[in-house]
């Protein structure tokens, strides 16, 4: 479009021409200073830094899905204010003074132009949470892991670094790029003498960096000068077009050299993506396990969520255990009552376990709340939070079901209501009766239903004893000695044929004889079956039932108690009368009267020994005197059924307890040590940071050998400018170049000297750090092998050492339960070794969660420290798949961009294998 020529047009015109002109540059001067808002700038850099992640998370082997830097609107991090206009959190009060009176000045009034505020925290945070009835947060494993990401502090933090990695790349990438700069002033000029002028400089400028070194720039200069004499005068400065390059040949010339910022940044960028994957990875683990893996940046503590879990069993095996020695202790006491236990140091000695016990159970449970507030601490949550923590995890560990646990007590209750006999009867009996036979046939079913799952986990387990097998050949050969119940797939097999062939149909049909006496009791009369009783007139198809239990014969003659009460009432009462004066009546008729003074024998005085044998002896034979009044078949007899029903339920808890027990399994684990290793030198991504950080020490070398060279720089400046008042008339005859070569002579390279050493002795160093940090993985993952294999093993020895301690529990309470006829007392070590049975129970019960714990994490942490370790969108823990032959169908593994670089080290290159190799199904 052609200029028009401003010189001819009307003065009026040039006036306005001029004043929009300048009042143009003024206000484009005011704009650029003033600049774009604080939310357009934000964007704009949110936009950039997105675009830098965008391009470089499409490597699957590392991508970060869902990539956003701001909190979630559920977070306790979420800020719901204006970012761009914060309002001031709370101060405290001396320091805020400062804000508006400081050295006897008055501060800015503005402080709190956006509102105050009393939150740091998201205050609505707590509205997002799903309660319980109870207000409680339900956290299971899954849960747990989403509220970790969405509120931990240090997940966040890791998304604001790769952030913030980016940011550097956008930064370096925009020195390369063609950069516009504009500045300008306006000036009004008052001059002494003559009329006032309204003066206007605007300048423009490119530039650019080149890759080689060079650098070109380009100015546009322009000067506008307006006389305000009212008459129309003015004169319009020159412009001026500049132009200047600039190449070193010498010091900073290397493309290498040049692009070394960027070439970092780009490389420190992807080490943070490869970070942020990482992080998820050890993030997850540590939430799940507890264990702070190495080398993923994951930090803190509070336990994991296993380790919860396994509290809450142990407290509750802890409680089984006082509950047994609870009953035990009533028990005990009874017998000892009852003249059954001899010696009080037996009742006092399980009185004394089981306030131990409690106050084991008072400091676990403290422990645990302590454990629960650190858990909740780590997954970014305040202490007062309440949560729930559950999960399905539990269920495999209840080695008896809960429900046949609380019929067990509700029997028990009501066995100790019918052998109070000074009390009346059991209301309801039948009803009552009724009720459990319907409660214990569920039982039954609950049985078969284990037994299905045995029987659906048998190639499992026969597999995994046949490779602990294996894997124990080279120890039995080297001379240990180890059971071999442990590994033995023929005593494996042998143990289920006799739990399926033998003792469940035994315990069914002796339960099905115990329901038909309980059916008995719900079908009949009081009244008629007292009379059934007392004549032993049962139906003949009741025989069979009471054969089992040895209730064939009648009350009185099942163990002679009636017998040996008579006996033992004729004794002490001879006794009696030969040891005080006449006078002594029948006792079966009347209680024996207060007697006279005792005269001995021999017609000498009483000692004290003989006066208290004859208090112990009197006492007795009211005691005895008063049991036989209380003696009613009837109730005998209900109890003895209900005794016999009892041990049945125990003999039906330990066959679920041996059918789950055996059909709990764990999924071995294949991998060799050199395996393993192979494997981490081709996947683990740390790994890959860490050769990454090691070329970085080496290529400093050569930047510091550069900064040594001399300055030898080729520069080129030409400039052009105009001839005509109006300043748009560019003339060659104005302009001018010059050609300059500078050169600055290495005479003093001292420092550069001194740094280009430091450089080559700091690679040094990290090639010792680099083969020092792979010997730690392959220590790594040997222990963790080790860990792995021993778990194993433990995870078997703990499995039959429940078992056993289960079967010997139910000895001794058996022998409880089955005490000594009268007259004969019950063994003076029976209590002791109950106490020990149930406390041994305990700790097996104990040490086989632990050792299913400890082979989860190991399990986890191979998949980790292996660089196989894969997550779903949500964060959660994919299992390797160990099923299928197939190979790990991972991008990560068949990623065209995943071959290997070569290694400093030639210890690893020695090790590599091929990348088809790679195959998940060894982490299982």
């Amino acid at each position: 479009m052609p200029i028009p020529d401003i010189g001819v047009l009307p003065a009026h015109t040039m006036d306005r021409f001029f004043c929009f002109l300048c009042l143009f540059a003024f206000s484009a001067t005011l704009a650029g200073n003033a600049g774009c808002s604080r939310q357009f700038y934000r964007t704009k850099a949110d936009a950039e830094v997105y675009s830098v992640i965008r391009q470089g998370n499409n490597d699957p082997r590392w991508k970060v899905q869902d990539y956003n830097i701001k909190p979630d609107s559920r977070s306790r991090m979420f800020d719901p204010y204006h970012p761009d206009r914060e309002p001031m959190p709370c101060d405290d009060p001396a320091a805020h003074r400062k804000m508006h009176y400081v050295d006897g000045k008055k501060g800015s009034s503005k402080w709190h132009e956006n509102g105050d505020t009393r939150h740091v925290e998201n205050p609505c945070w707590r509205q997002y949470l799903l309660v319980n009835e109870k207000g409680e947060v339900p956290l299971n494993k899954e849960k747990a892991v989403e509220l970790a990401r969405l509120h931990a502090p240090e997940y966040q933090n890791q998304l604001e670094a790769l952030y913030l990695a980016a940011m550097g790349v956008s930064q370096e990438r925009f020195r390369y790029d063609v950069q516009f700069f504009g500045n300008g002033g306006l000036t009004y000029r008052v001059p002494g003498s003559g009329p006032p002028t309204l003066q206007n400089n605007a300048y423009l400028r490119a530039e650019r960096m080149l890759a080689t070194g060079g650098e070109w720039a380009v100015r546009l200069a322009n000067e506008i000068t307006w006389t305000l004499n009212g008459q129309g005068d003015w004169n319009m400065g020159a412009s001026l077009i500049n132009v200047s390059v600039m190449q070193p040949l010498l010091r900073g010339a290397n493309r290498k050299v040049v692009l070394e910022n960027l070439t970092q940044s780009e490389r420190d960028f992807l080490a943070q993506l490869r970070n942020m994957v990482l992080f998820q990875q050890g993030h997850y683990t540590r939430i799940v396990t507890g264990t702070v893996p190495r080398n993923t940046g994951v930090s803190g503590s509070g336990g994991g969520f296993y380790r919860l879990l396994a509290d809450q069993i142990q407290i509750q095996n802890q409680r089984q255990n006082i509950i047994g020695l609870e009953e035990n202790l009533s028990r005990l006491s009874e017998m000892f009552e009852a003249g059954q236990v001899g010696n009080i140091a037996q009742v006092e000695e399980m009185r004394q376990s089981l306030l131990s016990n409690q106050s084991q159970l008072l400091a676990q449970i403290n422990r645990y709340q302590s454990s629960v507030e650190a858990y909740i601490g780590s997954l970014g949550l305040p202490p007062d939070l309440q949560v729930s923590i559950s999960d399905p995890l539990l269920e495999q560990f209840q080695l008896s079901s809960p429900t046949l646990t609380v019929l067990q007590e509700d029997v028990a209750d009501l066995l100790a209501v019918i052998r109070q006999k000074e009390q009346p009867m059991p209301e309801n009996l039948r009803e009552k009766t009724k009720e459990i036979i319907r409660r214990a046939e569920g039982e039954i079913a609950v049985l078969e239903q284990d037994l299905e799952m045995l029987q659906k986990s048998m190639p499992a387990r026969l597999e995994s004893l046949k490779n602990l097998e294996t894997f124990l050949a080279d120890r039995i050969a080297g001379g240990e000695r180890v059971d071999p119940s442990i590994y033995s797939t023929q005593y494996f097999e042998e143990r289920i044929a006799k739990l399926r062939t033998e003792d469940v149909p035994r315990n069914d049909t002796r339960l099905r004889a115990a329901f038909t006496l309980l059916h008995l009791i719900v079908n009949t009369e009081e009244q008629e079956l007292r009379e059934i009783i007392r004549n032993h007139s049962f139906d003949p198809s009741m025989f069979e039932a009471l054969k089992f239990f040895k209730l064939d014969k009648p009350v009185a003659d099942v163990d002679g108690e009636l017998d040996v009460r008579r006996q033992e009432l004729d004794i002490v009462t001879r006794q009696l009368r030969a040891l005080q004066a006449p006078g002594v009546q029948d006792p079966f008729n009347v209680v024996l009267p207060q007697p006279q003074q005792p005269v001995p024998p021999d017609g000498g005085q009483l000692t004290a020994d003989d006066r208290r044998q004859i208090e112990a002896t009197r006492q007795e034979t009211r005691r005895i005197i008063e049991d036989l009044r209380r003696g009613d078949e009837y109730r005998d007899w209900v109890r003895r059924v209900y005794s016999a029903f009892q041990y049945e339920l125990v003999s039906l808890s330990l066959m679920q307890t041996r059918a789950r027990l055996d059909a709990m399994t764990l999924t071995p684990i294949s991998v060799t040590h050199d395996e393993a290793f192979q494997i981490a030198s081709e996947n683990r991504l740390d790994w890959m940071n860490r050769r990454a950080h090691l070329t970085d020490s080496w290529r400093q070398i050569d930047i510091a050998a550069d900064r040594m060279k001399g300055v030898f720089d080729l520069r080129f400046r030409g400039d052009i400018g105009t001839m005509d008042r109006r300043g748009i008339d560019f003339s060659a005859d104005t302009g001018s170049l010059d050609v300059s070569v500078v050169w600055d002579s290495p005479l003093t390279r001292y420092n550069e000297m001194m740094d280009y050493r430091r450089r080559q002795i700091e690679y040094q160093r990290e090639r010792r750090d680099y083969y020092t940090y792979v010997d730690t993985i392959q220590s790594d993952l040997r222990n963790v092998l080790r860990e792995s294999q021993m778990g194993l093993i433990n995870f078997e020895i703990n499995r039959n050492s429940v078992l056993v301690g289960t079967i010997r529990v139910d000895v001794m309470q058996l022998q409880m339960e089955q005490p000594p006829a009268r007259g004969a007392r019950i063994d003076t070590s029976v209590a002791d070794q109950l106490i020990r049975a149930l406390e041994g129970l305990m700790r097996s019960q104990n040490e086989f969660l632990n050792s299913w714990v400890n082979y989860q994490t190991q399990r986890m942490l191979l998949d980790l420290y292996m660089g196989t370790m894969l997550l779903d969108e949500q964060g959660r823990w994919i299992e390797p798949n160990v099923a299928s032959p197939q190979p790990f169908n991972s991008p990560r593994f068949n990623s065209p961009d995943a071959a290997p670089l070569p290694i400093p080290v030639p210890v690893i290159e020695t090790q590599r294998i091929s990348r088809p190799s790679l195959n998940r199904r060894y982490v299982l």
